[in-house]
């Protein structure tokens, strides 16, 4: 009796380990993973181990000695052919290691979201490994580029790479892939009925429109900040734009959820809560519906405003009712210990 239970038990325990097994070869070879598309170039001599590193400090998988592990059984892994592979998507383990039997890449997908500033997109199209970040800043700031791009004499791009999704070819170079974003900038325009070259004071628009792209992720309250900020600049007040100090920071590599007051208090061209006006030029790559809403800002009194808990803002006409209202809202500055 005492053998069938130990027997039973045995049993009980090897089903578990291989179910156990089972899920973890389903999570780690079957489940899909979400990861930016990026190229990466196969050199002579290069081995799936060494690809699996560089995916996984690359980001687009978790293991890269699993992704090896795989290749090998697979066989995938022979007679790799130099040249640029596309890897990452929404792709599981096996599918992601079958890439290397696909051959060399054509294009590459990039999603760009809104509200990301120039530095950020440009890094992120060097993360692909489509061309350099220095490369592609050097063309973003040329005058002459940017004036044959835009039509105006501006300092660079920014505030003028849209926001989208784009497919790029293998091969494209920093200016052709800076005038897709920026054509499709002109397009959203034109269908929105935005004429910009009418306009003298378009590019303060664009200003204020990454302002507000930046303050508000609801299309429906960004009228009602463009509002606040058109209230402040006919008062002659200060923005006092957390934004603008973040904007400065990200460029030194800081990134805060919430400001110190030494940020706020920092000498900066775009440090809004030191200078009066629009920041020298826009702070990020904004949507058409932040544009159209600082075209058609909402009237009404509010001067003042801060962001709630789940993500939208609360508005005061008064400085007296904006400091009731912060005491039970988390502040964007916090002092420093």
């Amino acid at each position: 009796m005492m053998k069938l239970k130990i027997k039973h038990y045995i049993l009980i325990g090897a089903l578990a380990l291989i179910l156990a097994l089972g899920g973890w070869l389903m999570a780690t070879v079957f489940v899909k993973h979400q990861s930016d598309e990026m190229l990466l170039e196969i050199r002579p001599g290069d081995s799936a181990a060494t690809i699996g590193a560089k995916l996984q400090a690359a980001g687009v998988i978790p293991n890269g000695r699993y992704f090896a592990l795989l290749a090998r059984i697979t066989g995938d892994d022979r007679d790799l052919k130099t040249g640029a592979y596309k890897f990452g998507g929404k792709v599981n383990l096996l599918e992601t290691v079958h890439m290397l039997r696909a051959g060399n890449s054509e294009a590459i997908s990039i999603t760009f979201p809104e509200g990301w500033s120039m530095y950020r997109t440009l890094k992120r199209i060097d993360r692909s490994g489509l061309v350099s970040f220095d490369s592609l800043m050097a063309v973003a700031t040329d005058p002459v580029v940017v004036k044959t791009l835009t039509g105006l004499d501006l300092p660079s791009l920014e505030g003028f790479l849209y926001p989208e999704t784009y497919r790029f070819e293998l091969g494209m170079s920093p200016y052709q892939i800076l005038e897709i974003q920026t054509k499709e900038f002109f397009t959203r325009l034109a269908k929105a009925g935005i004429d910009a070259k009418a306009d003298s004071s378009f590019y303060d628009k664009v200003k204020l429109a990454s302002i507000v792209e930046s303050e508000s992720m609801y299309e429906d309250e960004r009228a009602t900040v463009a509002g606040v900020y058109m209230n402040r600049l006919a008062k002659g007040m200060k923005l006092e734009a957390c934004p603008t100090v973040d904007y400065f920071l990200e460029k030194q590599g800081i990134k805060r959820e919430v400001l110190l007051i030494s940020d706020v208090n920092t000498p900066n061209p775009y440090n809004t809560y030191l200078n009066l006006g629009l920041p020298p030029t826009p702070i990020c790559n904004p949507s058409i519906s932040s544009i159209v809403a600082v075209y058609n800002p909402e009237r009404h009194n509010y001067l003042f405003f801060q962001a709630d808990r789940q993500g939208r803002n609360v508005f005061s006409v008064t400085y007296r009712e904006h400091l009731r209202k912060m005491k039970n809202l988390p502040s964007r500055v916090q002092r420093e210990e």
